[in-house]
């Protein structure tokens, strides 16, 4: 009996999936720019040619992946989206933030990874302007509600998230789940308003 519409649907799908998850798992560990189509339908189980089938280039597998961590990070922030942070949306971020980090390691680590490479930063930026100039608007409203000096708050605040990140993404022996918790009760009680 030939497959139904829906389940060729399900199967590109999943297909997809395994092929998103094999090119992040190779971008992280062995970089973008040394990890190859071939690398990647190899850890898929699946021939090139059939990766073509999914994604036309290595560029539009980082995109997917970039686009898919970031909404997922962006979501977080401003639950309600109406523009305007509260306290306990500001909370929710910073948690929401260690568990998506312990959650998709692989994705955090090559998102920073990228950060380091001028030429992969200047796509990523580019896929994330809008929801980044978004977010940015929003926490400097916050921070201008709650601080004295907010533009230092904000910038104190995101170098923060983004040290501890990178420590706990790079060094994850010092960060077990209790201490996470003390790390995030902390940056809270600093700016939580």
């Amino acid at each position: 009996m030939p497959r139904t519409k829906d389940q060729n649907e399900e199967i590109r799908k999943n297909k997809s999936l395994i092929i998103r998850q094999a090119a992040l798992e190779l971008f992280a560990s062995n970089g973008y720019m040394q990890t190859s189509i071939s690398d990647i339908a190899k850890k898929a189980q699946i021939s090139k040619g059939l990766l073509y089938n999914y994604f036309e280039s290595k560029e539009e597998l980082l995109t997917e992946i970039i686009k898919a961590g970031v909404n997922e990070f962006y979501s977080s922030f401003d639950t309600d989206k109406d523009g305007v942070l509260t306290g306990d949306e500001f909370e929710f971020f910073v948690r929401e933030t260690f568990r998506l980090q312990n959650e998709n390691r692989e994705f955090y680590k090559l998102y920073y990874t990228l950060a380091m490479q001028p030429e992969v930063l200047k796509k990523v930026g580019e896929l994330t302007a809008e929801q980044s100039a978004r977010i940015f608007t929003t926490a400097l409203n916050y921070f201008k509600k709650h601080f004295e000096k907010p533009e230092t708050e904000m910038i104190l605040f995101s170098s923060v998230i983004k040290g501890l990140s990178m420590q706990y993404l790079f060094a994850p022996e010092f960060f077990n789940q209790e201490k996470q918790t003390e790390i995030a009760n902390r940056i809270i009680e600093m700016y939580k308003r």
